[in-house]
C-alpha cells in the first residue's frame, strides 16, 4: 500500500531497506523514545529467544540481567534521550534466563522539529568472543609468569654457570660454537663475539695457537658430534696464553623431549692438582725409600737377636723384641701400602699382562697364610670349577689382591672359624669370592671400607692392626684389570668379599 505521497520507486525502496534490516546478522531493535518495543529482526529473536509477538510491546528492561549497576542505565538513558548516540557493552539476559554480553550501538530518530522520537539499538552477542578473550588473557598472563620465571631461571643458570671456574662451550650439531661462559673466554683469551656462530674449522688458527695437539682437539669434537651419547673425559695440554694441564668432558645436551641441541665441552684447569699429585708421589716415594731402608735393618738384627746370634736371651728380653719385630712389620706393611697408592694414583703402576694361573695363585696364596690360620685353627677350603676359562692378569698383583682379602678373613674370623675361596666362571667373568665366618660389618661401614685409611669402628677390628688402605689399592687393581669388586657382609655372621677378572674371549675355553 502506498503512501499519498510515495511513488512507486519510493516503496520499493522501502520495502528494500525493511528487507535488508530483517536479513542483518546484527540484532536490530526500535522502540519508542520510552523504550518500549516496536520492532525487531530475526537476529534479535535468535539470539535472545524471545518472538516478534513476544516482545513487541514490551519495555527493554525485560532484557535487563541485574548484573550492571543502575547508574549504568542512568547515564545510558541521559546520552540517548538529549539525542546523542551511545555505544557500548551490557549483560543482559535471554528468554530461558541465560545471561549474555551484547554489543550496542544506539542511534537517536528525530522528527521534523528535532524531537527524539524513537531509538535504533544495532545489537551483537558477543559473548563467545568476550570468552575467548578472557581465556586468552589469562593465557597471556600465565604465559607471563612462565616466561618471567623461565627469565629467572635462565639468569640464575646463566650466572652459576659464568661464575664457575671450569670453562664450557656448547657446539652444535653443525659443529658451531653456540654459548660460551665467563670462564672459557677468560681460559683461551677469547671473546664471545668473536667465536660464536663459528665453526671449529674458522677458528682453527686460534685453536693451533692455544692448544699443544689442536687436530686431537678437533677429532674428539667431530667425534663427540657423530656419537651423540658419547661421554669422555681426557687430559689436553694448553700452550696459550700460557702453559696448563687441562682436563676435558663432553656430554650431549638435549630437551626435555629429548631433542639432541649440542654437545657441551667443559675444560678443567688441573695444573696445580697434578703438580700437588707429583709432588705428593715424589715425597711418599722418598720417605718410603728413607723407611724402608732403616725398617729392614731393624728387622734384621731384631731377627738375629731372637735367633740368639747375640747369646741366650731372658724371655722378657724375647717378648720386648717380638713387640719391635711385630711393629717393624707394621711399618713395612704401611711403607709398602703407601707406595702403591702413590703410584696408583700417579697412574704409575703397569700390569703385566700374561696368561693367569688362577688356581695357582689361589694354591700359593693360601700356602703363604697358613701359619696365620693354623694358628687360630681354622679350616680353609678351595672351590674350583672343573675346568677353568682362560684369563689374562697380573699374577702378582692377583696375588696381591687375594692376599689382601684371604688375610682379612683369617684376621677377622674367630679361632675355629672357617674360610672357603669360591671360583664361579660366568659368561663373560669368572668370579673370585672369599667368604668367612667372622665378626661381620655393619652396612653403614660396608659403604666406606673402599675408602682410604677408613677401618670400621668395631672393637674387635681395632683389636687388630691395619693400615685401611689394603682395599683401597685390591679394588683399584681389581679395576685395573676390568672388572669389579663388591663386599656383602652381616653383623655377626660373616663376610663375602668377590671381584671378578674377565674371560680372555680370544681363547678357546
Amino acid at each position: 500500500m502506498l503512501h499519498p505521497w510515495e511513488t512507486d520507486s519510493d516503496a520499493e525502496k522501502r520495502q528494500v531497506q525493511a528487507a535488508a534490516l530483517e536479513a542483518a546478522a546484527n540484532g536490530i531493535v526500535i522502540t519508542d523514545n520510552a523504550g518500549t518495543i516496536e520492532w525487531v529482526n530475526l537476529a534479535f529473536s535468535s539470539f535472545t529467544g524471545y518472538t516478534r509477538e513476544e516482545i513487541i510491546g514490551k519495555h527493554t528492561r525485560i532484557l535487563k540481567s541485574g548484573k550492571q549497576d543502575p547508574a549504568f542505565y542512568k547515564a545510558l538513558w541521559e546520552t540517548i534521550t538529549a539525542g546523542r548516540g551511545w555505544h557500548g557493552e551490557l549483560i543482559n539476559r535471554r528468554k530461558d534466563g541465560s545471561t549474555y554480553i551484547e554489543e550496542m550501538t544506539i542511534t537517536p530518530v528525530r522528527d521534523e522539529l528535532g524531537e527524539v522520537r524513537h531509538f535504533i539499538s544495532i545489537r551483537q552477542d558477543i559473548t563467545g568472543r568476550k570468552h575467548a578473550e578472557a581465556a586468552l588473557q589469562k593465557a597471556s598472563a600465565e604465559l607471563q609468569v612462565k616466561y618471567h620465571d623461565l627469565e629467572i631461571a635462565r639468569s640464575q643458570v646463566t650466572a652459576v654457570i659464568n661464575a664457575a671456574n671450569e670453562a664450557m662451550v656448547l657446539v652444535s650439531p653443525d659443529d658451531r660454537f653456540l654459548w660460551l661462559n665467563r670462564a672459557f673466554g677468560l681460559l683461551f683469551s677469547m671473546r664471545p663475539k668473536d667465536i660464536i656462530g663459528r665453526s671449529f674449522f674458522e677458528l682453527l688458527p686460534r685453536f693451533q695457537q692455544v692448544f699443544e695437539d689442536p687436530s686431537g682437539i678437533k677429532a674428539h669434537l667431530e667425534q663427540a658430534i657423530r656419537d651423540k651419547d658419547l661421554e669422555y673425559k681426557e687430559t689436553v695440554v694448553q700452550n696459550w696464553p700460557q702453559k696448563r694441564e687441562l682436563e676435558m668432558y663432553s656430554t650431549s645436551v638435549r630437551t626435555s623431549l629429548r631433542e639432541y641441541v649440542g654437545t657441551l665441552f667443559v675444560f678443567r684447569d688441573v695444573t696445580h692438582e697434578r703438580e700437588v699429585e707429583r709432588m705428593k708421589s715424589e715425597f711418599v716415594s722418598l720417605v718410603s725409600h728413607e723407611l724402608r731402608t732403616p725398617l729392614t735393618s731393624i728387622k734384621g738384627y731384631v731377627d738375629m737377636l731372637m735367633d740368639g746370634d747375640a747369646g741366650e736371651l731372658k724371655q722378657d728380653q724375647v717378648d720386648f723384641l717380638q713387640v719391635v719385630r711385630k711393629n717393624a712389620e707394621r711399618l713395612v706393611s704401611l711403607v709398602t701400602d703407601l707406595l702403591d697408592v702413590s703410584k696408583i694414583e700417579a697412574g704409575a703402576v703397569r700390569l703385566n699382562l700374561a696368561p693367569l694361573d688362577l688356581a695357582g695363585v689361589i694354591s700359593e696364596v693360601v700356602a703363604n697364610l697358613r701359619p696365620l690360620n693354623e694358628s687360630k685353627k681354622q679350616n680353609v677350603n678351595i672351590n674350583l670349577p672343573e675346568k677353568m676359562p682362560p684369563l689374562t692378569g697380573d699374577t702378582g698383583r692377583i696375588a696381591q689382591v687375594l692376599t689382601n682379602l684371604v688375610s682379612n678373613a683369617c684376621r677377622y674370623t674367630p679361632s675355629g672359624g672357617t674360610i672357603s675361596i669360591d671360583v664361579l666362571p660366568e659368561v663373560e667373568f669368572v668370579k673370585i669370592s672369599v667368604t668367612d665366618t667372622g665378626i661381620g660389618i655393619s652396612p653403614e661401614e660396608q659403604k666406606k671400607l673402599f675408602t682410604k685409611f677408613f677401618r670400621a669402628e668395631n672393637p674387635d677390628v681395632q683389636k687388630v692392626g691395619g693400615t685401611g688402605l689394603g682395599l683401597w689399592i685390591a679394588r683399584s687393581l681389581v679395576l685395573m684389570h676390568g672388572g669389579e669388586i663388591t663386599v656383602a657382609s652381616l653383623p655377626g655372621k660373616g663376610s663375602t668379599f668377590s671381584f671378578t677378572l674377565p674371560i680372555d674371549q680370544r681363547s678357546e675355553i
